[in-house]
């Protein structure tokens, strides 16, 4: 045991470090939970944005088709047409005024007489007369150069219905306070009248922004965010903010974000404000309608509750650490000895037993039963393992020798058989792989081999057999040797596999026997599999050769001494891979008569690291 304690004020420090390890996980666990439900959120809110576009984007376009449609049927009006190719300027103003009543009577009011939908605001003839049904007074050089400014008359226009951003209804010579009744949405229609093969008149709409605002204000006042209408272009047809709106213009930051981004809705930075966007295209035409709300909006709830219950835990630390405090004084440096104690056993020093004071308390008598447990587990436990140790390694070595004399034997009566047709080089080679086989399975007395040993090992036995059988016998191996580089394996293991193959599936069959050998590594397991056509075995010679391999065979009679196997093969691998690996059924068989037999055993991965200097497994702490 060691002669001092750990000072007081490493245990508070672990104390402390302790209640950290306690509380930091709490606080990253509830920092996902409510990051996790503020992201849920804000998918919740895009989705709801969506939804209100989608209804926005529809109350336009169907206010652009309305607009369209009395485009049509005002087009259509040869009535209107005639008004249009009158030369006002010779018959006078009065004239002039008098039409511009007729027309807003006679045709605008006949079109619509419940005035629920949008009127023609002005019609612009091709001899230059404005006829404005706004305000017919303001039909002056002025307002003309506007209109002529804009390009309603352009020849390229053909018979489209043209949008234009949003500007200051010029028609009207009245001055609105409200920004929204103020700024206007015009609209032309080059009209062609095919009677005179020619262009007649332009139609001209101006929608004020409010018609367009009222789609949409209750929306943008309930999600305290802005909603803006653009032209394909960029330009500014309706906003809810008004600054924007005075300006006619869409704010630099929101062009500039929407040139960069493609998708419908995302998150955008600017001036140290998180705002998320979305965005719907009309069906009608190329605007679009963007909604921007600030991500702060949607989220303050959630944020401010994550505050308050950091702030709640950051209290509760406070308490806890002086709770703790107040309880290593009392209580932690006798338990901060018996932990210190028992760290040096978990590391491995069995005789760390703990000083016990003379006080008479619960604490005292944890240490007294400590002290028992660590003599208890000295006197019994550690001899009882190292006694078990020597048992498997001695049950180990009675296994392995129950291979090599039956292999020997049988390998020698080989070369006497060929020694009889001396002059043969055979016997040279036989003799050399055989040499080769033992002394790979001698391997320093490792018992973890590497893999390519264990392949090698089992070549040198496959080509004594293939000396001995000639064309009879074929083996085929097929695995990734650059797979296998760097594993290891139990020592002779794989030629017992195939030994069975050669032992016993060569009886009765007129065919060439062929035993193929794979081995694949998978998740962290190896697969060992040996397959021949051989003569194979019926179900009930199956079951009894699956028992063997479990529990060994008797040789109890003579026609079972007279086997030229001891039958111990595959049980001897079973064996040892259970006493290394703890694995129950590593070695699985199965067989058809008359069709072959296939052995499959399944080991553990094993690498360089699992393996000491001695070619033993490592123990795990």
């Amino acid at each position: 045991m060691r002669g001092k304690t750990e000072s007081g004020g490493a245990l508070k420090r672990k104390m402390f470090y302790g209640m950290l390890l306690l509380i930091i996980p709490v606080m990253i666990l509830v920092t996902v939970i409510f990051w996790r439900t503020r992201t849920a959120l804000k998918e919740e809110y895009i989705r709801s944005m969506h939804y209100d576009l989608e209804e926005i984007t529809s109350a336009v376009d169907e206010k652009l088709d309305e607009i369209s449609y009395l485009s049509d049927v005002y087009a259509g009006n040869t009535e209107l047409i005639e008004y249009a190719r009158q030369n006002y300027r010779i018959k006078g103003s009065t004239a002039k005024q008098s039409a511009i009543v007729r027309i807003y009577r006679d045709i605008l009011e006949a079109v619509d007489w419940l005035s629920q939908r949008e009127q023609l605001g002005a019609i612009y003839t091709r001899r230059g007369e404005l006829l404005n049904f706004l305000d017919p007074n303001n039909d002056n050089g002025e307002v003309r150069g506007k209109l002529e400014k804009m390009g309603i008359n352009d020849g390229d226009k053909l018979m489209q219905l043209v949008w234009y951003p949003v500007r200051e209804n010029f028609l009207v010579s009245r001055r609105n306070d409200n920004v929204h009744e103020r700024m206007a949405v015009f609209g032309s229609r080059r009209v062609y009248s095919w009677t005179s093969n020619r262009y007649e008149y332009v139609q001209i709409f101006a929608l004020k922004e409010e018609v367009f605002y009222n789609l949409y204000k209750e929306k943008a006042d309930s999600m305290q965010g802005e909603i803006y209408i653009m032209d394909g272009q960029g330009h500014l047809i309706s906003a809810s903010n008004e600054k924007s709106l005075e300006s006619g213009s869409v704010p630099a930051w929101l062009r500039s974000m929407l040139e960069r981004e493609d998708s419908q809705s995302f998150e955008y930075t600017f001036d140290g404000k998180r705002r998320m966007v979305c965005m719907e295209k009309s069906e009608v035409n190329d605007w679009q309608t963007v909604m921007i709300v600030p991500a702060s909006a949607v989220t303050s709830e959630v944020d401010g509750l994550y505050f308050r219950f950091a702030v709640l835990l950051l209290l509760c630390m406070g308490f806890s650490g002086m709770l703790l405090l107040w309880l290593y004084k009392s209580f932690m440096e006798p338990i901060g000895k018996l932990n210190s104690s028992m760290r040096e056993v978990y590391g491995g020093n069995l005789n760390a037993y703990v000083e016990v004071s003379k006080k008479k308390s619960e604490i005292n008598d944890m240490m007294v039963y400590y002290n028992s447990m660590l003599h208890r587990i000295n006197t019994h436990i550690i001899e009882g393992l190292k006694a078990d140790r020597k048992k498997k390694e001695l049950e180990l070595e009675v296994l392995m020798s129950q291979i090599n004399p039956h292999f020997l034997y049988n390998t020698l009566e080989n070369i006497v058989w060929k020694s009889n047709e001396a002059g043969h080089p055979d016997i040279g080679r036989i003799a050399a792989s055989l040499g080769r086989m033992y002394r790979l399975s001698i391997s320093g007395g490792q018992i973890i081999v590497p893999m390519e040993h264990e392949i090698e090992h089992l070549m040198a036995y496959v080509k004594i057999q293939q000396n001995r059988y000639g064309g009879s016998v074929s083996f085929d191996l097929r695995t990734d040797m650059e797979q296998i580089r760097g594993l290891y394996s139990l020592k002779i293991l794989l030629q017992p596999l195939v030994e069975n193959s050669f032992l016993y599936a060569m009886e009765g069959i007129e065919r060439r026997l062929n035993i193929r050998l794979s081995i694949r590594v998978q998740d962290g397991w190896v697969t060992i599999r040996v397959a021949d056509n051989g003569c194979g075995m019926g179900k009930e010679r199956l079951e009894q050769v699956r028992n063997q391999i479990v529990n060994g065979r008797k040789q109890d009679s003579a026609s079972e001494k007279n086997r030229r196997s001891t039958g111990i093969g595959l049980h001897s691998v079973q064996m040892r891979i259970k006493l290394y690996f703890g694995l129950e059924n590593a070695v699985a068989i199965n067989s058809r008569q008359g069709c072959g037999t296939v052995v499959v055993v399944k080991i553990p991965k094993i690498t360089a690291s699992d393996v000491d200097e001695y070619g033993n497994l490592r123990q795990n702490p």
